[in-house]
């Protein structure tokens, strides 16, 4: 007998057959697709936030502890340059901040095991100088103070030669990385 195309079993029940089926299979391809992307985010997230506590090759302790030598070289370098007495308190903030990042940031890299003690060491001398740095500067804007400069040839930090203690340490120990500059006007 001849029927009608509206009367099909296919036509009869809305969803079903061939296009159906791969609707509901690209659906669930899709979202497989966007759980797994979903995990894989979180896993990377995880590890951005948390840190990855797998300790360093020696070599890729050596770049950061030179890179945070650098930083914080660059940073103190700067003060000899400065013109006038606003300019050098201005210039001490800009140093003092980076040097406390540049310490933040060397204290989020995990060293190798035979030198946590020289980079736990390193990371608070930095912190220190970074503070010192502060403190000299916050002391100059303090009215009267401001002769304490005249005749001077620099600057001196005691935990400027802690830090170049623990960086002539390390260069010891077999990372090559130079002391801190001294900079003077």
């Amino acid at each position: 007998m001849f029927t009608c195309c509206s009367e099909s079993p296919a036509r009869a029940q809305p969803g079903a057959g061939y296009p159906a089926d791969m609707k509901s299979r690209w659906s669930w391809a899709i979202i497989a697709g966007v759980t797994i992307a979903a995990l894989v985010a979180a896993v990377v997230l995880g590890r951005a936030i948390a840190g990855d506590s797998k300790p360093s090759s020696r070599a890729d302790y050596q770049v950061a502890v030179v890179t945070a030598r650098d930083r914080a070289d660059f940073a103190l370098g700067r003060l000899s340059k400065a013109k006038s007495l606003e300019e050098l308190t201005t210039r001490m903030d800009e140093a003092s901040a980076e040097i406390d990042k540049t310490a933040k940031e060397l204290d989020d890299t995990t060293p190798p095991a035979d030198l946590e003690s020289q980079n736990g060491r390193l990371v608070a001398d930095l912190e220190s100088l970074a503070a010192d740095v502060q403190g000299i500067a916050d002391q100059l804007r303090v009215p009267g103070y401001d002769d304490f400069l005249k005749g001077a040839e620099g600057l001196n930090f005691p935990s400027w030669d802690k830090v170049n203690k623990v960086l002539a340490e390390l260069h010891r120990q077999g990372i090559d990385v130079e002391p801190l500059s001294r900079h003077t006007t």
